[in-house]
C-alpha cells in the first residue's frame, strides 16, 4: 500500500480520536448549560494540542518542530473558521445541536487532511554545503576547573569512555562521519575506542597529550603517539581549551590544518573578533575556526546546543551553512554523560543542562535535520584537501 494511503489511514485514526475528545468536551459543556458555540470552541481548543503531537509522531512519522507547529496552527486556524461556519449553517438548517457537530467534523476532516499533507510534505529548502562535526576526545578533567579534587585518568576516563561510546553510537545510527581530536592520554587508555573510531570511518586528529597541562612539545609528541597507535597519518591539531598554538611548529611537524580558534562574541578565550569567521590560511597553514553566526558572531559550539532552544540552534546552523557553505562545530564526550546526577562535581548549570541522553537526542536531531535537507557530512582532512 502506498505511503500516502497509509498516512491517510493514520490521519483518520488520529482525527477520530481528536473528534471524540472534541465532542466529549462539547457534550459535557452543553449539559452544563454552556452555549453551543462556546462549548464547541472549548472542545476544539482542548483537542488541538494532543492532535498536533499525534499528527506529528503517528500520522506523518515526523518530529514536532516550531515550523510544523506554525504550519499546523495555520491550517487549524482555517479549519476552525470552517468548523464554526459549518456548525452554524447546519444549525440554521434545523439539524439538532447534538448531530450538527458530527456532520461538521466529517466534512472538515477531509479538508484538514489535504492541508496538513502539504504542511508535512512540502519540499524543504535544500542545503548545499558541508558539515564538519568534531569531538574533543580527552580525559575528563572539568571538575578540576571548579576546584574539585580530581584525577583525570583514574576518575575521568570512565566518563570519557562512556561519552565517546554514545557519540559513536549516534554517528553510526545517523550514518555520518566526523573528526575526533584525541589526546594521547585518551588514546593510550582507550585503544579499543580508538580502533572503533578508525573502523567506522572517522578521522583521528591531535588534541595534544595532556588536556589539563598542555605543553609546546605536545604538538610533536601527540602526533607521534597517535600515529604509532593508529597506524594512520595525523593531519590536524586542536589545542586544549582552544589556547594559542605555535603555527610554525605545526607546519614543521607536517600538520595540514589547525582547528584551535573559536571567533565567537564571548568575552575571554573565545573573543577573537579580529579573526576571520571562516577558514583561512595563516603563514601557509590552513586555519578552520569553529563556526559562528554571520551576524553578531553567535557561538554555535557545544554550549550553544546545551542551552539554546533546539529550534533556534537549528535555525542558526542552517543560516550559517547557507551563508558560509560549510558548518563546523565541536563537542566533548563528557557532555553525553548524565552530569546532573553528580552535584559533588560543582559544575555550572550551563554545562549540566541537557547533558547525557538529552544531548544525544539533540545532536541526533541536528544531524537528521541537516541530512534531510541535503547537507554533506565530511571530515576536516577532506575539507583541507579541497582548499589546497
Amino acid at each position: 500500500m502506498p505511503e500516502k494511503y497509509r498516512s491517510f489511514i493514520r490521519f483518520c485514526i488520529v482525527g477520530c480520536c481528536a473528534a471524540a475528545v472534541h465532542y466529549g468536551v462539547y457534550y459535557l459543556l452543553l449539559m452544563a448549560s454552556a452555549s453551543v458555540n462556546a462549548a464547541y470552541i472549548a472542545g476544539y481548543l482542548i483537542s488541538f494540542v494532543g492532535n498536533f503531537f499525534a499528527t506529528s509522531y503517528f500520522t506523518f512519522s515526523s518530529r514536532p518542530s516550531w515550523g510544523r507547529f506554525i504550519g499546523f496552527s495555520g491550517s487549524h486556524a482555517l479549519n476552525f473558521v470552517l468548523h464554526i461556519i459549518l456548525l452554524n449553517f447546519f444549525l440554521w438548517l434545523g439539524i439538532h445541536r447534538l448531530v450538527a457537530p458530527i456532520l461538521v467534523m466529517g466534512v472538515a476532516m477531509i479538508v484538514q487532511y489535504a492541508v496538513l499533507y502539504l504542511v508535512y510534505h512540502f519540499p524543504q529548502r535544500p542545503l548545499k554545503g558541508r558539515v564538519l562535526l568534531s569531538f574533543d576526545t580527552e580525559e575528563y578533567d572539568v571538575p578540576k576547573e571548579h576546584g574539585v579534587s580530581w584525577d583525570p585518568i583514574a576518575q575521568g576516563m570512565e566518563i570519557s569512555r562512556f561519552g565517546t561510546t554514545r557519540i559513536l553510537d549516534c554517528l553510526k545510527e545517523c550514518e555520518v562521519r566526523a573528526t575526533f581530536f584525541c589526546t594521547a592520554n585518551f588514546a593510550k587508555n582507550a585503544p579499543d575506542l580508538i580502533a572503533r573510531i578508525i573502523r567506522e570511518g572517522h578521522e583521528i586528529a591531535s588534541h595534544g597529550c595532556d588536556h589539563w597541562q598542555p605543553k609546546p612539545e605536545h604538538v610533536i609528541e601527540s602526533k607521534r603517539i597517535l600515529e604509532e597507535l593508529t597506524g594512520k597519518p595525523v593531519y590536524g591539531y586542536r589545542q586544549p581549551r582552544m589556547f594559542p598554538v605555535d603555527i610554525e611548529e605545526l607546519k614543521r611537524q607536517g600538520y595540514e590544518y589547525n582547528a584551535s580558534l573559536n571567533p565567537a562574541f564571548i568575552p575571554g578565550r573565545y573573543m577573537h573578533l579580529d579573526m576571520p569567521r571562516t577558514w583561512f590560511y595563516e603563514d601557509g597553514l590552513l586555519q578552520i575556526p569553529a563556526s559562528v553566526s554571520p551576524w553578531c558572531r553567535i557561538p554555535l559550539f557545544w554550549l550553544a546546543l546545551h542551552n539554546f532552544p533546539l529550534w533556534f540552534y537549528q535555525a542558526l546552523v542552517r543560516r550559517t551553512l547557507r551563508h558560509d557553505g560549510y558548518f563546523n562545530t565541536y563537542f566533548h564526550p563528557w557532555e553525553f554523560y548524565p552530569l546532573g546526577e553528580h552535584p559533588e562535581w560543582k559544575l555550572p548549570f550551563i554545562i549540566r543542562y541537557h547533558a547525557g541522553e538529552p544531548m544525544y537526542e539533540r545532536l541526533k536531531a541536528v544531524i537528521i535535520d541537516l541530512k534531510s535537507r541535503g547537507a554533506e557530512f565530511t571530515t576536516y582532512h577532506e575539507l583541507a584537501q579541497t582548499t589546497l
